[in-house]
């Protein structure tokens, strides 16, 4: 049972698997596979609306708003990369289309072929999106086989009209599953290869690419983007005195501290060493107290150690692809001088960055 809960809350994967893809410069070819996918579910409704004799007005208004709705799809996909809810939206359209179109069919062996395309979202889904999206992919592909099969009972025998059914069934439970496992794997090497190895924070790239993620999707009450840099005071100390385990084990005693005391959605990485960076959108008065807790917490440790950190802040702004990565490196740049400037006053301070 915990099983079947820990699957069903799974968040919506098409944020991380957009951020795979644009890390690696796939985002175009993944844009014209999905646009070639979608251009070729226009053949079979645009080649019956041409040359199927007896059809219902239903079965041609329902082909007409098919063939109308793939030919938005391609372009769309060839000119743009989709929010993830246009994506959510798309994928519930697609699905409840195809339904619609096999539903509409005059023909029962006709209908209940079609039915085999929505295998395709269902593959979709399981690639970008949640169980929950994926269960209701299930209730729409139950739904249009069982009546597709029913009525093609009526023309054929229960032994074909049954045949027919798992027909339809194997490769709408099939291709979702094969790509959501896909997808799982893929997301488990992404998290090992975004981690600090010691503390389980991000790395330093994966932070930026948080940060740019981020910025794409701020809270509305939020008018600020704020950086901080967590230097420790003299942990070379405590390497050459205790040794490197002890020092390892105060990393983590850190990156603790500042998954405890900070906001729920900050994003916190290890930079490398004894730095940690924090980001979090927020309220330009947020920024210096935060900043003062961390520090109150890491002196407050048993092992006499203090931080010196700098801090730097910035309105949020619209940006262009490309540019949110110069705009984070900028305030990690300006929270570094702030660090210094607190280590050279003595260390376990903050120090605010007055450049921007």
């Amino acid at each position: 049972m915990s099983r079947l809960t820990s699957w069903w809350s799974q968040p919506d994967q098409f944020d991380w698997v957009t951020t795979f893809l644009r890390q690696r410069n796939l985002i175009r070819p993944a844009q014209v596979i999905l646009a070639t996918i979608s251009m070729s579910g226009l053949l079979v409704p645009l080649a019956l609306l041409v040359s199927q004799r007896g059809s219902t007005a239903l079965s041609v208004i329902v082909g007409v708003v098919t063939v109308a709705f793939t030919v938005a799809g391609t372009y769309y996909w060839l000119t743009h990369w989709p929010t993830r809810r246009q994506s959510q939206a798309a994928a519930v359209l697609a699905m409840l289309a195809t339904g619609g179109w096999s539903a509409a069919q005059p023909s029962p062996a006709l209908a209940a072929l079609s039915c085999s395309a929505l295998a395709v979202t269902g593959g979709y889904i399981a690639l970008f999106h949640s169980p929950r999206l994926l269960i209701l992919h299930g209730l729409v592909v139950g739904a249009t086989a069982t009546y597709a099969v029913l009525r093609l009972a009526g023309e054929a025998d229960f032994a074909g009209a049954a045949a027919a059914f798992w027909l339809i069934v194997f490769p709408n439970f099939s291709v979702p599953l094969i790509t959501w496992g896909m997808s799982q794997a893929m997301g488990t090497y992404v998290q090992r290869a975004e981690q600090d190895p010691l503390t389980g924070l991000l790395n330093r790239r994966a932070f930026t690419d948080a940060v740019t993620l981020r910025l794409a999707n701020p809270a509305a009450v939020h008018t600020h983007l704020a950086v901080m840099l967590l230097d420790l005071d003299d942990f070379k100390r405590i390497n050459d005195t205790h040794g490197h385990s002890a020092g390892d084990r105060l990393l983590c005693v850190v990156a603790d501290l500042l998954r405890e005391h900070g906001p729920s959605d900050g994003i916190v990485c290890r930079a490398g060493g004894e730095e940690f960076l924090v980001a979090l959108t927020c309220t330009i008065d947020d920024v210096v107290p935060l900043a003062s807790v961390f520090c109150r917490a890491v002196a407050a440790h048993p092992s006499g150690i203090t931080a010196s950190i700098g801090t730097a802040s910035a309105e949020l702004q619209p940006l262009r692809n490309g540019e949110a990565e110069e705009f984070v490196d900028k305030l990690v740049a300006l929270a570094d001088d702030a660090m210094y400037a607190a280590k050279r006053s003595g260390g376990n301070q903050a120090h605010h960055s007055t450049g921007w």
